[in-house]
């Protein structure tokens, strides 16, 4: 039986006026500017509705998995989405700038977000939403000092986390506002449970990020907030594949079959392949195998975008040339891949950062 379409899905599936693609906006920057994190009635809406919404995808484009629940591909190589540009967004990791920015950018006439109201774009965040990087590694130190103490919330670890939950806020906004053409996949830090296994490893680098986010969030919002956002991240898919490139988290380990994939559930190697690989692990050739398997009638270039590896400068190739990684933390570069002509390396990961007049 085909699962319908809830009516609250149909109501964010119309165009926004104007005025309300205004609101949207000026309600995503009030959320990185607040001066406190947001009230747990507020936050606990919201995370639902996102879920919400991830739990009801058009399975047009969201295949159904064997248990008739949203699959972990996004498929957009049907015809009609043919004309449509792509822009890749690298891990976000608690910059809400970046995706303030990219919103406002024209690199998308008139401007990324009204193309998304106006379904002329995609945009499909590859996943870490979550934990500052290198910008904040004192930060780090002293909240992982306080946490040592038992002193899960902190002066420094509050400012973390108001950059974390103001990210992805806009994130679960857009997502609820644009809900067929925003996409955020599931990287290796949505785990906010910091949870060993099913595809999932709890995250350490500068400190502890993995324990203290879960320590700080069960002390400062409690466990049904915690639960719903551990849903959120749990219906997240984790590769998108469109008629000239596919998208995963990080490089993918290994090619897996189209219902390996949507069945991700059932696979936590696949889960961990597309989320965790560190540079030189993969399977060579495993992009190039992987886009045939999901795009066979394609006659473009392989061509497959990932993030979860830092770079320096604008990008780095792997993989002979198919594989792209397009995440370095100290700028706010896109790629945008245009649906009529082969991608330019050097014209096409672009800042969404204006330069200054």
């Amino acid at each position: 039986m085909a699962k319908e379409k809830p009516v609250e899905e149909e109501s964010l599936q119309k165009k926004l006026t104007k005025s309300q693609l205004d609101d949207l906006i000026e309600k995503i920057i009030s959320y990185k500017n607040a001066k406190e994190l947001p009230p747990h009635d507020e936050l606990m809406i919201l995370v639902d509705s996102a879920s919400s919404v991830l739990e009801n995808e058009d399975f047009s484009y969201r295949p159904l998995d064997d248990e008739k629940k949203s699959g972990g591909l996004l498929d957009f190589t049907d015809e009609k989405y043919s004309e449509m540009p792509v822009v890749v967004v690298p891990d976000l990791h608690g910059r809400a700038d970046f995706l303030i920015n990219l919103m406002k950018s024209d690199i998308v006439k008139p401007n990324v977000i009204t193309a998304l109201n106006e379904k002329k774009v995609f945009v499909v965040c590859v996943g870490d939403g979550v934990h500052a990087e290198t910008r904040a590694y004192e930060r780090w130190q002293k909240a992982y000092k306080d946490w040592e103490k038992n002193n899960f919330c902190g002066k420094s670890m509050t400012e973390e986390m108001h950059e974390d939950i103001s990210t992805m806020q806009g994130v679960m906004e857009l997502k609820c506002a644009f809900p067929e053409c925003f996409h955020f996949l599931k990287g290796n830090h949505e785990n906010i449970y910091s949870h060993e296994g099913d595809g999932d490893h709890s995250f350490r680098k500068f400190a502890c990020e993995g324990p203290m986010v879960y320590d700080f969030m069960r002390e400062y919002y409690g466990d049904v907030i915690i639960h719903l956002i551990s849903c959120f991240e749990k219906e997240l898919p984790v590769c998108a594949i469109f008629n000239r490139c596919g998208i995963t988290h990080a490089e993918p380990r290994k090619a897996y079959s189209r219902k390996e994939i949507i069945n991700y559930h059932k696979h936590p190697s696949l889960i961990l392949d597309f989320t965790w690989t560190p540079n030189d692990m993969a399977e060579d050739g495993s992009v190039g195998t992987l886009f045939k398997e999901l795009n066979a009638g394609s006659k473009n270039k392989v061509l497959w975008f990932g993030g979860h590896r830092p770079v320096f400068g604008r990008y780095n190739i792997r993989q002979h040339g198919e594989y792209v990684q397009i995440h370095n933390p100290d700028e706010m570069n896109v790629a945008l891949v245009m649906p009529d002509s082969d991608f330019d390396f050097d014209k096409d990961v672009i800042s969404v950062v204006k330069s200054e007049e």
